[in-house]
């Protein structure tokens, strides 16, 4: 549709390229850093995590996740998208249907890689039979569901060179129905999905905070679903004449919407690692504070440093493997190094729980005495 000389010139000549620009590009380096981030944390020498299947699905997710920006950004302002329709010329507005097309079915494919890669996460660390099997149900009706979203794409007209070419004849389905029924069906998935652990966490035996904090971890995926929510919200603008212009809001929440999911799957992932990190600084600068605080030529003062011993290996009736379960204690007493703690993933999907022993001694003399008799018994029963 080439310009009208009947519009006003101020029509035609408002943009929002700037809008279209900025939520295409602001998705990839998020993208890029994260899910870089979980491969470094996964692949990194001192790491004892493998790489498992939802590594591989993420991955799969974040280049769809960057093709829906990078399509987005090579069919869209170029070629009209941002402007209004009537000052985009009929082969420019060519290009951008079909380039629309192309980034529909990136988007089917990132929003569905997020949504399985939660679920493989989901099967791999919580060992429920039920729940696994709940698990597993899911992510068949959501591959089944893509299926159904590529197909519907594919035969959207037919043929389906009169999605984007309008002087080729045709027919095409109710574009805004699809759309429709598409968004409605990733919304409740995203809410069955962010909430599908939460029974499972408050049957855990442990404390209140710890289920909170585990809850608010995999449930922080909610967040996606106002993304979901508000792009439900814009889908109308797929029937506007003037789509080129009021579509801007839904092709950018589009751009937005996997990278909320990339986030949400590598927020458990991430979250251990800094974890660590900040324990690792939080360990140093209390082990400066104590070396800087206290004169260690009076007594009392040495037998009232708290410092923490590395970390045992303990055997377990139920296995053979000294890998499995750890503990540790805390004494004190003066000039120890304090050690940095770290837990090592035990094998199979399990779930650690960290309890630590203090023990008050009023010389330096018993410290030492103590430590001797923990490392005797530690090599006994090795």
């Amino acid at each position: 549709m080439a310009s009208s000389t009947t519009e006003n010139p101020d029509f035609l000549a408002q943009s929002r390229v700037s809008e279209v620009l900025a939520g295409y590009i602001t998705p990839i380096p998020l993208e890029l850093l994260t899910t870089g981030l979980r491969i470094y944390v996964k692949l990194r020498p001192s790491s004892k995590d493998r790489w498992a299947f939802d590594d591989y699905l993420i991955v799969w997710a974040t280049a769809m996740g960057i093709a829906v920006c990078v399509s987005g950004l090579v069919y869209g302002p170029p070629y009209g998208f941002g402007r209004h329709i009537e000052a985009v010329p009929t082969e420019d507005l060519k290009i951008f249907m079909m380039g629309d097309y192309i980034f529909s079915h990136f988007y089917n494919a990132a929003i569905v890689g997020t949504k399985l890669s939660v679920l493989a996460l989901y099967h791999r660390i919580f060992v429920t039979r039920s729940f696994r099997l709940m698990v597993i149900s899911t992510a068949v009706f959501i591959f089944l569901w893509f299926c159904a979203m590529e197909i519907s794409l594919g035969l959207e007209c037919r043929p389906i060179q009169v999605f984007w070419d309008a002087s080729v004849k045709g027919k095409c389905n109710n574009l805004v129905a699809l759309t429709y029924f598409t968004n409605i069906v990733n919304l409740v998935a995203d809410i069955w999905i962010f909430i599908l652990p939460l029974p499972v966490i408050y049957k855990l035996q442990i404390s209140i905070s710890r289920k909170i904090g585990l809850s608010f971890l995999f449930g922080v995926g909610l967040a996606t679903c106002a993304i979901s929510a508000a792009r439900l919200s814009v889908v109308v603008s797929q029937g506007s004449p003037d789509f080129t212009w009021a579509g801007v809001p839904l092709g950018v929440l589009s751009a937005f919407e996997p990278l909320g999911g990339i986030l949400c799957a590598n927020l458990p992932v991430l979250y251990r690692y800094f974890a660590k990190a900040f324990k690792t600084i939080k360990s140093a600068g209390r082990s400066h504070h104590s070396q800087s605080g206290y004169d260690y030529s009076n007594q009392h003062e040495r037998s009232t440093r708290s410092v923490t011993n590395k970390w045992f290996k303990l055997p377990n009736a139920s296995t053979t493997s000294d890998d499995k379960y750890i503990t540790t204690s805390v004494v004190r007493g003066p000039n120890i190094d304090d050690d940095t703690t770290e837990l090592r993933p035990m094998d199979g999907n399990t779930i650690a729980i960290q309890r630590m022993f203090v023990q008050d001694v009023s010389t330096y003399q018993d410290v030492e005495a103590m430590n001797q008799e923990v490392v005797r018994a530690h090599s006994n029963k090795l």
